[in-house]
């Protein structure tokens, strides 16, 4: 008999994900525009195992794993379809535009594998626009 494979909804409900925002574009005010790149948000990193199959349903070059309280500071993990990558730009710029969606935050702080990295977001004719700082 053949193991069942989980859902990326059942991983993340058993990671304890708050969200998946399974699409942001990056460098665009288009939605269909930019660089695509998935999202997911909890209160703790999933384990590797689940993080890459995500990334594989997900099927983005990158997708973003983040872990906080919702307040400015985050642990970033990233995540292509083959393996995890120590920093994706466009999954930042993603990042932050669903935290500031989620939570309204216009400065935050990622934990990453490359080191700590600063975004500020601000709103410019109503479109949120993230910047590495």
């Amino acid at each position: 008999m053949r193991p069942s494979r989980l859902t990326a909804r059942e991983m993340r409900e058993d990671a304890r994900m708050a969200f998946l925002a399974a699409r942001i574009a990056a460098f665009s005010d288009d939605p269909l525009g930019g660089n695509p790149a998935g999202v997911v948000v909890g209160d703790e990193l999933p384990p590797d195992d689940v993080m890459l199959q995500i990334a594989k349903d997900v099927g983005y070059s990158e997708t973003a794993f983040l872990a906080g309280d919702g307040g400015s500071e985050w642990t970033a993990r990233y995540w292509s379809p083959e393996a995890e990558v120590p920093f994706c730009g466009h999954a930042t710029i993603a990042s932050a535009i669903a935290l500031y969606r989620q939570y309204g935050a216009t400065e935050l702080l990622f934990d990453t594998l490359a080191g700590s990295v600063p975004v500020a977001i601000d709103e410019i004719g109503g479109v949120p626009w993230a910047t590495l700082t």
